[in-house]
């Protein structure tokens, strides 16, 4: 069976705008385009169940996309038999084909961009993607940087998994992310939740927001080492010490 000639019309009309992503909300049956102008929606009329009904869209989308309506396992082989080139303009079709395995394709590739974290969040904003897009420098210094550092504070009440938060704390604490009072906050947290000074420990080993002072050996170790130059085992010492 195939979309009705109404819904058929209007995935057309959105397919042939200049979409920078779609979006699938399988649940409310409802496709969104992004664009320069904003978001566009598509409320699905389906004619058969819902699951057959979501298949033939996404083929729909991909034969437009790529040509063939395969979707991401086929672009997968064509990545393959490139070399898994990862390029641009490649992320830009995979955030054009509404399936979450190609958004997770996108945040995981290398090198990308504050534009294309840009698109990959709207497609599919969550704790993982978030993770992976902070990964990249161009995300950190650029608008989404911020923007996804909030996201996860925000979610790390409801992180359960020690790893998750030790990364999410790491991340975060990246350049200036977050101000000196989210960052004072997490850390105030971290005495609950060990993980999250992990997170410190990796991120500001030397910035920790503590008040401490120099151990009492410092400065006669100091005085002795003070023949001993460019030496990193000595450096390391003292700022043990310190």
């Amino acid at each position: 069976m195939n979309l009705s000639n109404e819904d058929n019309l209007r995935m057309n009309v959105l397919l042939h705008q200049e979409l920078q992503a779609i979006r699938i909300d399988e649940s409310k049956m409802i496709v969104y385009g992004l664009s320069d102008k904003g978001e566009a929606k598509v409320p699905l009329k389906a004619n058969c169940k819902d699951e057959v009904y979501i298949k033939q869209v996404k083929e729909l989308i991909s034969t437009h996309v790529l040509g063939s309506p395969g979707g991401y396992p086929i672009f997968l082989r064509r990545w393959t038999r490139m070399g898994q080139s990862r390029t641009n303009e490649s992320l830009e079709r995979l955030l054009l084909l509404g399936e979450s395995e190609a958004m997770v394709a996108v945040v995981n590739a290398d090198d990308v961009t504050n534009d294309i974290a840009r698109r990959a969040w709207w497609a599919m904003p969550t704790a993982d993607n978030a993770r992976c897009l902070l990964r990249h420098d161009d995300v950190v210094n650029g608008k989404m940087g911020k923007e996804l550092a909030d996201f996860l504070v925000e979610f790390l009440p409801f992180e359960e998994e020690p790893q998750a938060m030790i990364e999410s704390a790491r991340l975060v604490l990246q350049k200036d992310l977050v101000s000196d009072d989210v960052r004072d906050s997490l850390w105030k947290k971290g005495q609950r939740k060990n993980a999250l000074l992990v997170g410190f420990l990796k991120s500001l080993p030397d910035q920790l927001p503590v008040n401490s002072i120099q151990h009492s050996l410092f400065e006669e170790v100091k005085s002795k080492l003070e023949a001993v130059k460019d030496n990193v085992y000595s450096d390391v010492i003292l700022r043990l010490l310190s």
